[in-house]
């Protein structure tokens, strides 16, 4: 907190957690009307670390003051909190070299920095503090190596769970429901839009964004794992879990592939989705100038010569075919979770190892192409087995949430991707 008071005087606190940032400011306030001071223009940076190298926009803006100022006097809580790096005291020194400004301390003392003695007693105070601030972080650290190691929950509160591991009441039933949506094909930016029409309350915004659910989707806490960073291996996590171990692997599947077509935003239900038998470009929708929707093909420079489709017919007819599909069609049977996540992620492994070799000359053109088909035909098999496992998915909801689903557009799009395969989408 920094306040400037009449006569170009300036007062100040620095506070690197919210909590208590009531007692500094009283305290300050306290130590201004000692010194005869009566109003203050505050400055803040609270739940802004001094130690680490994060913005500080209060305290530039307190350099700013003091270099628009003839004489003041700075207070603070203690010194610490207006700086811990010798370099930022430096910086402050630099400008006091011809402004008598002194500065004040609620806690510790105060300091003549216009003399010798005052900048002798800040530099080895200041060192003391960065002393302090690297050996506490290095215990910090070492605390949550040890937590990782025994696979318990990072400290804080994390969206889903409760601070001792076990899961929210309310917030897992969010969660449990990303998951579930995402793995019968739907996209981030689909699920976030939702979450955020139904106005279910997001982690840290108003509204939910595809980062926030890529950020979920993605986070350790819900694959049950913890990471040693000297070791570099995972260590299976002790807190409650949101998934089974299938779906976890699926997930991660999932999340290593390219998206699927349902990904692609769009109000209809083919947009995207149906592929030109000429040109096997991706058909867009529009409308003719009659009013009549149709499917058609356009490239980014040219209207490709391929007929126009019908959207009313060609919608109309895939509908009733899924919808025959999902009354008769048996659960498909795909390959395990975990040995599919095995084959994609060493694929994609591989296929970065070649591109590394390629970029560096270790490899011509010619052997990169050889070695790099059979692993992207390994993806293209993980696509259709995770393909397979999409449909499982929806063939096995309950008819009571398959209706509910169904009167939403974008899960008839996942659907379609899931129950028809390419060739019956040309």
């Amino acid at each position: 907190m920094t306040a400037i008071l009449p006569a170009a005087t300036i007062v100040t606190t620095g506070q690197e957690s919210p909590e208590p940032s009531a007692v500094p400011r009283a305290d300050c306030t306290a130590l201004a009307g000692q010194l005869g001071y009566t109003r203050a223009i505050e400055f803040l940076d609270e739940a802004i670390s001094v130690y680490q190298d994060r913005a500080r926009p209060g305290y530039q803006q307190l350099l700013h003051q003091i270099q628009e100022s003839e004489a003041g006097t700075v207070i603070v809580w203690h010194l610490d909190r207006l700086y811990r790096k010798p370099r930022e005291l430096e910086q402050l020194l630099d400008l006091l070299d011809l402004r008598p400004i002194r500065v004040e301390s609620a806690q510790g003392g105060s300091f003549d920095l216009n003399r010798h003695e005052g900048r002798l007693f800040a530099r080895q105070l200041v060192a003391f503090a960065n002393y302090e601030s690297a050996h506490k972080g290095a215990r910090v650290a070492r605390a949550q190596q040890h937590r990782a190691r025994a696979g318990l929950l990072h400290g804080g509160r994390h969206y889903g769970y409760n601070s001792d591991g076990t899961l929210h009441p309310v917030e897992s039933t969010v969660v449990r429901r990303i998951v579930d949506d995402y793995l019968l094909g739907l996209s981030p930016t689909v699920i976030a839009r939702a979450l955020t029409i139904e106005h279910i309350p997001a982690p840290r915004a108003n509204k939910w964004h595809t980062t926030t659910i890529r950020a979920i989707l993605h986070s350790d806490r819900l694959h049950l794992r913890r990471w040693d960073r000297a070791d570099q291996r995972a260590i299976p996590g002790t807190w409650q879990s949101v998934l089974t171990p299938a779906e976890s692997a699926l997930v991660q599947v999932t999340l290593l592939l390219p998206r699927q077509d349902a990904a692609r935003s769009s109000r209809t239900l083919l947009g995207g989705i149906l592929v030109c038998p000429r040109c096997e470009a991706r058909l867009v929708s529009g409308v003719t100038r009659h009013g009549t929707r149709i499917y058609t093909c356009r490239t980014a420079t040219t209207r490709c010569p391929s007929a126009s489709i019908d959207a009313a017919q060609v919608d109309a007819h895939t509908e009733a075919t899924i919808l025959d599909m999902l009354a008769t069609t048996a659960p498909p049977v795909a390959q395990r979770p975990h040995e599919l996540l095995q084959a994609i992620h060493t694929a994609r492994l591989r296929l970065t190892v070649l591109a590394t070799n390629f970029g560096a000359g270790d490899l011509d053109h010619h052997d990169y192409l050889s070695q790099r088909v059979p692993l992207a035909d390994a993806l293209t098999r993980g696509a259709r087995e995770l393909t397979l496992h999409n449909q499982a998915r929806i063939l096995a909801l309950h008819p009571a949430e398959l209706r509910r689903r169904w009167e939403w557009l974008p899960f008839r799009r996942a659907a379609v991707c899931a129950l028809l395969s390419f060739a019956q989408r040309r």
